[in-house]
């Protein structure tokens, strides 16, 4: 007669045999952060070699401003009393009331003057003169040559640009895109609000999609393709919280998804899919990058006296923050490491999986 099997030692078999199944799996890798190196950006590292303008990354903290190389080496340094415009290539420093405001290259040589009032915006290679009474732009050139200026009669309230153009959205929620010839190439107005205005602008790389944060009362975000004879709205959605401050708008760089901020959160819309997701991000959000290499997202928020750095894997992956206490911070990237600035510091973090 056959013995009887005891159901537990059956089900604590299995068990066992799971688990030894599923311990041989390889535990999924996290993303691990180190340090490298911490320098101080209030003065010029000492002459070692020159870098070339392409090796060097902008900061901006506080009063001072200048340039640094991956490897730690600070150039160009630079304090100002009022604002100053630095993008990757050039800089200036301008007051209230300056006629000629002088263009400066990362390596400290001048290239020109903007000579006519206004308040510089430096974004890339690209550089702009937004002008006195905040409804009308230039567009220059290099050296600071006006090559077209946009006149309208309503305030500026959003600004941005790429290598595909420039886009401008208005307080009464109208959306200029222009080519890089100062052509209207685009114009709409997204609507759907009690109160119209446009809150935040991008344009992705190539000029073919636009971004905007918009209205007060039903306030939303649209996403809008170049089209002609259709309706430029390809993706919207209102946002359960809103906020009445000036918000960032920023494309991937595989153009895959559009982040924009709202209040408490950053939005995420996989631009292939019209599907998006929603991060609580303590804070307001200053600075969204993204590296290029692992596409990891670095998110710098600010809240009274804490900024925060969330992380974000595979461009929508929340994977945490960390914080400190500073009277003024910045984040950037180059290649796949992280560079943080914090009141006269700047430094390096590595980011790798183990």
């Amino acid at each position: 007669m056959a013995k009887k099997v005891n159901p537990l030692i059956c089900i604590c078999a299995a068990a066992a045999l799971i688990y030894i199944f599923f311990a041989a799996l390889p535990l999924s890798k996290e993303l691990h952060f180190t340090t490298q190196w911490t320098v101080d950006c209030t003065k010029d590292s000492p002459e070692e070699t020159t870098p070339s303008e392409e090796d060097l990354i902008p900061f901006k903290l506080g009063q001072t401003a200048g340039y640094f190389t991956k490897e730690g080496t600070v150039k160009s340094v630079f304090t100002f009393p009022y604002k100053a415009a630095v993008s990757a290539y050039d800089r200036a420093v301008y007051g209230t009331n300056d006629d000629s405001i002088e263009i400066i290259s990362n390596l400290g040589k001048s290239k020109g003057f903007i000579k006519q009032s206004g308040f510089p915006f430096f974004q890339e290679n690209r550089k702009y003169l937004m002008l006195p009474g905040g409804q009308s732009f230039s567009a220059l050139s290099d050296t600071g040559e006006v090559l077209w200026t946009f006149e309208n009669y309503v305030p500026v309230t959003a600004f941005s640009s790429s290598d595909g153009g420039t886009i401008a959205g208005y307080a009464d929620g109208s959306v200029y895109i222009f080519d890089n010839n100062g052509t209207v190439s685009q114009n709409y107005m997204p609507s759907g609000s009690d109160y119209q205005v446009i809150l935040g602008a991008a344009l992705s790389k190539d000029g073919s999609l636009s971004a905007c944060v918009c209205g007060q009362e039903k306030q939303r975000f649209i996403l809008a393709k170049k089209e002609k004879g259709h309706s430029p709205v390809i993706y919207n959605e209102y946002l359960e919280k809103q906020t009445n401050r000036q918000v960032l708008i920023k494309f991937s760089m595989d153009e895959s998804r559009c982040y924009f901020a709202h209040k408490d959160a950053l939005g995420i819309v996989n631009i292939r899919q019209r599907k998006s997701k929603h991060i609580p991000v303590k804070g307001t959000i200053l600075s969204i990058q993204e590296t290029a290499g692992t596409k990891n997202v670095f998110i710098l928020s600010h809240d009274k006296e804490r900024y925060y750095v969330s992380v974000l894997e595979n461009q929508d992956i929340y994977s945490g923050n960390f914080s400190f206490t500073a009277d003024s911070a910045f984040i950037t990237v180059k290649d796949d490491s992280l560079f943080v600035g914090k009141n006269s510091t700047i430094s390096r973090i590595d980011i790798s999986k183990k």
